[in-house]
């Protein structure tokens, strides 16, 4: 017999869950102590303290809250299937249909074109309606042909410029052929211009400025036989959060053990103690996080007379709302080169896999535009053409049972897998959701405490848990390269942390079997969608891939209409 659990209360909290088809077994009833009568419509008599219900397939959802009964409202179908958690989406990637609907009339067929002067017929057209309660689509356009150029063998290090030292020790690591973002990036860094690496997320950007920026860091102290000062870097590397930094450190010690070099990780949490009892000790490579950086140069326990090189990771992040402030005003203590200059001023390194086009409004002040060399990929601002991703519209109210269907099955087949909330609120609640209905994971977001945060990531990474809540902060740069599952419970307010987000899978070397799971609840939801659906059938870059930057353009803006108003004075 169908059921339905309209209501429960979690803790103090009221959650509302999807209408969910339950149906009882004798099998089942047994097993969790209910009784039934002999007459099969019967409701199955509850024993005290019992709060189980059993589906169809034996999977049991704990709801034993002592201060509630369990409401038993009958409904009319389901709404999640076991078809619809991707297995019917596993059709071979030489599919012709590389757009999957559930209103099978509107399927795309790989090269499909559509006439210029209709519209194009779209699944998710419909989708703030709440009739479209349901729909789905899955986009899959994986083949040899459409896989990135940056992920295919058509380079060599030898041609890059990097040295033999640097090279054996990539070769340790099992690091032998670059990848395209590695092999033009990496000879515009050595050439000392001002560089920006954008390319999509996973093919190995870290590495594409890491290790030229390490040879020229140790050609110089050769050079000039410069004698390192203490706490006075040659190179910063900035980086918004304290998991990639910590990241970014680990890959920088690979060069440490064999050559003089000296990489040291700044990140927040304690800095009031590292200004009250500084260390001073010898740093060639910085690697940190911008305010604690900002705060430890401000206090003079660190110098930043000797930078030669500045690397700003994720510089989409570092000029968004949360942090541009204080990058550009950290940034003004340098002199950066011009164009055509092969002096001594400091180079500028600009890293990440989404690219404001406002970047002149941001920068414009602090280095030449002109002066600056552009190196992007084939893919970047594109669908992730080697990551399934699924959009599935559904009501606000369902989110969590759908949710908790999905992290049960991905939770018995040891997947994987990050879920992505928008707010700290919601990754807290959804990490106790999971936890307290036998699904273990982890939560990560940037209001934790430090104590409480550290080691969050490290434990997802290292396997111990499979399942890992988070906000953004785990959408930038981290090396999340055994994620085979990315769930957007809170689907993104931008684009950009769309890409983000998705990039946590389908990593470099991850190979190509990546899923993404997206749930759709509000218009604004739908309106991002039909962009994304829209460039995957026109097979075109994603449009307006910015941050949240409305303070700088805001600013921009008025400074245009004051510049205009006092030509009119004048």
């Amino acid at each position: 017999m169908a059921l339905h659990v309209n209501a429960v209360r979690f803790g103090l909290q009221r959650i509302c869950l999807a209408p969910v088809s339950f149906r009882y077994s004798r099998q089942a009833a047994c097993r969790l102590g209910l009784e039934f009568s002999s007459r099969s419509n019967d409701f199955p008599k509850r024993t005290p303290n019992v709060r189980f219900l059993s589906s169809k397939n034996e999977k049991i959802i704990d709801l034993s809250y002592s201060d509630i009964d369990p409401v038993y409202i009958p409904i009319k179908k389901e709404i999640v299937d076991e078809q619809d958690l991707h297995e019917e989406d596993q059709h071979s990637i030489n599919s012709e249909i590389v757009i999957k609907c559930k209103r099978k009339h509107l399927n795309h067929e790989r090269n499909q074109k559509y006439d210029k002067f209709k519209e194009i017929p779209l699944a998710s057209k419909g989708w703030k309606n709440k009739k479209a309660k349901d729909d789905y689509f899955t986009i899959h356009i994986y083949n040899d042909d459409y896989l990135p150029q940056s992920r295919k063998s058509f380079y060599e290090f030898k041609n890059t410029g990097l040295s033999q030292s640097i090279l054996h020790i990539l070769k340790q690591h099992e690091i032998t052929i670059p990848s395209q973002i590695q092999a033009l990036g990496i000879p515009s860094i050595l050439r000392g211009n001002n560089t920006l690496l954008a390319a999509e997320t996973g093919c190995g950007k870290t590495l594409a400025y890491l290790a030229p920026i390490i040879q020229q860091v140790l050609a110089y102290k050769e050079k000039v036989k410069f004698k390192n000062q203490f706490n006075s870097p040659l190179a910063l590397v900035i980086v918004p959060g304290r998991e990639l930094a910590d990241q970014i450190g680990e890959i920088a010690n690979w060069f440490t053990e064999d050559l003089p070099l000296n990489v040291k990780v700044i990140t927040g949490g304690h800095t009031k103690r590292q200004i009250v009892n500084p260390v001073f000790e010898e740093n060639d490579i910085i690697i940190a996080t911008l305010g604690a950086l900002s705060k430890l140069t401000n206090s003079g326990i660190y110098s930043m007379r000797y930078v030669r090189h500045v690397v700003l990771d994720e510089a989409d992040t570092l000029m968004d709302d949360s942090f541009n402030e204080l990058m550009t005003h950290f940034l003004s203590r340098f002199q950066f080169k011009g164009r055509n200059e092969r002096s001594n001023l400091t180079q500028l390194l600009l890293v990440s896999a989404t690219m404001p086009t406002s970047l002149s409004d941001v920068l414009g002040d602090i280095i030449d535009m002109d002066s600056l060399n552009k190196i992007k990929t084939d893919k970047l601002h594109a669908i992730l053409p080697h990551v399934q991703q699924r959009f599935i519209k559904t009501n606000l109210g369902e989110k969590p049972s759908i949710l908790l269907l999905h992290a049960k099955k991905l939770s018995k087949s040891n997947t994987p897998t990050i879920i992505f909330c928008n707010k700290s609120s919601t990754c807290d609640w959804a990490t106790m959701f999971l936890n307290e209905n036998g699904i273990e994971a982890v939560n990560l977001h940037g209001d934790m405490l430090y104590e409480i945060r550290l080691g969050k990531f490290k434990k997802y990474q290292d396997g111990e848990v499979n399942i890992m809540v988070s906000t953004d902060v785990g959408s930038r740069g981290l090396n999340t390269i055994r994620t085979k599952h990315i769930i957007n419970y809170d689907f993104p307010t931008y684009i950009a942390d769309y890409i983000h987000r998705c990039g946590r899978t389908g990593r470099l070397n991850a190979g190509t079997d990546g899923k993404v799971t997206n749930f759709i609840s509000t218009n604004n939801d739908s309106e991002l969608v039909q962009k994304i659906e829209l460039a995957a059938r026109t097979m075109k870059s994603l449009p307006n891939v910015n941050g949240n930057i409305t303070k700088i353009r805001r600013f921009f803006i008025l400074n245009q209409l004051e510049n205009k108003a006092a030509k009119k004075l004048d």
